[in-house]
């Protein structure tokens, strides 16, 4: 049944993938860089977005339950959300800036 002329098919495979290896042993592992950077922008945008929510929200929740209760309605609200809003801005200075930095060594990297 087995023609002893003919090489078996494991051993033609076996050579096959040693031959494909040795081709791409070559071939950098290294990503290019992206030529388009909206996908990172959108990234971004949707971070500094979330973060002033965020930091809105969380303030908003510390000041309503401040005010519960210590029994000080308005008052401690009013100051929480604000400090939530400044805290949300500082995380978006704080964002930009890293994006600042990573941006400008990435660009000058070969």
């Amino acid at each position: 049944m087995t023609d002893p002329d003919r090489p078996s098919p494991t051993n033609d495979l076996h050579q096959r993938v040693k031959a494909a290896q040795d081709r791409n042993s070559g071939v950098s592992t290294k990503r290019s860089p992206p030529t388009s950077f909206a996908g990172s922008g959108m990234g971004a945008g949707l971070r500094v977005g979330v973060d002033l929510v965020v930091g809105v929200g969380v303030g908003a929740g510390i000041g309503w339950g401040l005010d519960f209760w210590l029994g000080t309605k308005p008052f401690l609200l009013a100051l929480f959300i604000i400090l939530g809003f400044v805290a949300g801005l500082l995380n978006v200075i704080r964002t930009t800036n890293q994006s600042f930095k990573s941006s400008g060594t990435d660009d000058s990297a070969p």
